[in-house]
């Protein structure tokens, strides 16, 4: 789901995170935030400073604590409390040492983990990694992160003051390599180096390893990872922050696989449209299921070169009006957007998608995943 909160002061009292409560700040910045529906925390969001967080599970040595602060707590919390990227490093480094990190944060299945944070405003780009109560951070020219510790003997500062090498101390490597992680950074990577702006952010969040057939096999190693195979999941939404001179506008999906979603964009502050709700609003979850079901009919089917060329020419076109767009025209515009989304999709639902070669564990697999998501939505 993807929330927008308004800033608030005058706070107090306790905070109910995931599943343990912390103070409350006095004031609270307002925040953009994908969230899962059933977490407090959040995977990705933006906050009205301009500070961007994205979170990933890493997994490393030792037992993972079944309770504390998720790390899509530690996310939402870094967001709503600083106003710089070196503040949300430090705060999540406070909170990760006086609560620590914890709890299952599988949807269907049991599922724990450390995590790493992406951070970055205007001017820096850190990486902060960490396992169970230890942390490393770096500062860095750009960055991608993965399900995989990334920061050996490089960082800039770590807990306990001497450096060492943390990545080699703290990696555990069976969980780590069957992540499918080294291919997805090396993707990210290698998109980066040449990235110029939204477009191509857009393009490096649809890749897919090369001999992946999306929709007909499971793939943990692509960026736009789909639900399948032995191990891995399903990406369940993307965004995409322009942090401009003096606004900041979001592309997001507020859908799972971005391969055939479209990133809709959002002026930050700007009356809620979707697929950005207002917090606690159930039609924010009602948009990301009714998108899903579009995407699970795709499952065992081809999806032609037809519906990707009609895609780009409609975030093309977006992209294209949204770089001289003055701010008060944006709502409409964002409005303007949905529309032309919801239009884009009547089109595809009515298509006859061909039929392709799956492997029957693949389609039992998913016959699986559909039956828990219809369990969890009668509950």
């Amino acid at each position: 789901m993807v929330e927008y909160y308004p800033a608030q002061s005058g706070l107090g009292g306790k905070l109910q995170a995931t599943y343990i409560s912390v103070p409350q700040a006095e004031h609270t910045n307002a925040v953009l935030l994908s969230r899962p529906a059933w977490m407090w925390g959040a995977e990705i969001g933006v906050n009205e400073h301009g500070v961007c967080i994205g979170n990933e599970a890493v997994f490393t040595k030792g037992k993972y604590a079944r309770t504390g602060l998720t790390g899509m707590d530690l996310l939402r919390l870094a967001l709503e409390r600083a106003d710089t990227a070196r503040d949300a490093v430090s705060l999540l480094i406070r909170l990760l040492e006086q609560y620590g990190q914890g709890g299952n944060c599988g949807f269907d299945h049991e599922f724990f983990y450390d995590n790493a944070f992406l951070v970055m405003d205007r001017t820096e780009i850190y990486v902060l990694e960490t396992a169970g109560g230890h942390w490393v951070w770096r500062r860095c020219d750009s960055a991608g992160i993965s399900n995989r510790l990334s920061i050996g003997l490089d960082g800039d500062a770590y807990c306990g003051g001497m450096a060492y090498d943390f990545k080699k101390r703290h990696t555990e490597p069976v969980f780590t390599h069957f992540s499918g992680s080294k291919c997805r950074r090396g993707q990210t990577q290698a998109c980066l180096a040449g990235a110029q702006g939204v477009a191509d952010c857009m393009r490096a969040l649809r890749s897919h390893k090369t001999g992946c057939a999306p929709f007909r096999s499971g793939s943990v190693s692509s960026v736009c990872m789909h639900f399948g195979a032995m191990v891995g999941d399903h990406t369940t939404a993307s965004m995409i922050v322009e942090l401009r001179p003096k606004d900041i506008v979001v592309w997001t999906t507020g859908s799972s696989v971005p391969c055939v979603s479209l990133f809709k964009p959002w002026l930050f502050g700007a009356s809620p449209c979707a697929p950005v709700f207002v917090g606690e609003d159930a039609s924010a979850k009602a948009y990301w299921l009714q998108a899903e079901q579009f995407r699970r009919g795709l499952i065992g089917r081809e999806v032609p070169q037809e519906y990707d060329a009609q895609r780009d020419a409609l975030e093309a076109d977006w992209l294209e009006q949204a770089k001289t767009l003055a701010a008060e025209d944006f709502p409409a515009f964002s409005r303007a957007c949905m529309e032309q989304e919801r239009q884009f999709f009547d089109r595809w639902r009515r298509h006859a998608f061909p039929a392709a070669s799956s492997s029957r564990a693949f389609l039992s697999r998913w016959e699986k995943k559909n039956a828990a998501l219809e369990r969890a939505q009668t509950e």
